[in-house]
């Protein structure tokens, strides 16, 4: 499980750094590659772990532009859609995230792991929510206030993926790692 979590974490680290020298040298397809192989180990033992595997695979194709262009940049017009597209796409991942987390926690004994999961998604994903509704009726409505909300919610947003991050890490030093695999070689042999 460690190694799993590790990759979520590096994964989830790719995607929340842009570092761009004409494209994004931390490539989100990457990331999302890496959150789906993690996910995919877990959801052997927890469903929400297979369901966020797959939306990680579909996310791997669909933010194959985010190499190359800066969304950051982009404030109409067909890619602030696809940006849109892109953030739904992660909110729904981070809500099952969440989820194989919070069973990960309840199954390994770790309450105070749960109630710490539970708290920073009971604030992460309403206020992705209320970013991405506000992002869509930005479009709509020129107001000062509403741009004023939206950068007070970026900064609530960017201290909320910090916080995933530190709970990522908690994790994978509070779940125990896998039992390593044994083959058996023949008669009476046991390889390690």
């Amino acid at each position: 499980m460690k190694r799993s979590l590790g990759q979520i974490l590096y994964g989830y680290v790719f995607i929340f750094l842009a570092i761009r020298i004409g494209v994004d040298i931390l490539a989100d397809p990457i990331g999302y590659c890496l959150i789906a192989a993690g996910c995919y180990k877990i959801g052997e033992v927890i469903e929400d772990g297979r369901k966020a595997a797959y939306i990680s695979i579909g996310l791997i194709f669909i933010s194959i532009p985010s190499v190359f262009i800066d969304f950051n940049l982009v404030d109409n017009g067909p890619w602030h859609y696809y940006a849109n597209f892109l953030f739904a796409g992660e909110i729904v991942l981070t809500f099952y995230l969440f989820r194989m987390l919070m069973k990960l926690a309840a199954e390994n004994g770790e309450m105070g792991l749960f109630n710490r999961t539970q708290r920073l998604f009971n604030i992460y994903i309403p206020i992705n929510l209320l970013m991405f509704g506000l992002s869509a009726v930005m479009i709509a409505f020129v107001n000062e206030s509403l741009h004023i909300l939206a950068f007070l919610l970026i900064i609530v947003l960017l201290m909320l993926n910090i916080a995933f991050i530190f709970l990522l890490i908690a994790f994978r030093k509070a779940i125990k790692d896998e039992k390593p695999l044994t083959f058996e070689l023949g008669e009476g042999s046991r390889e390690s």
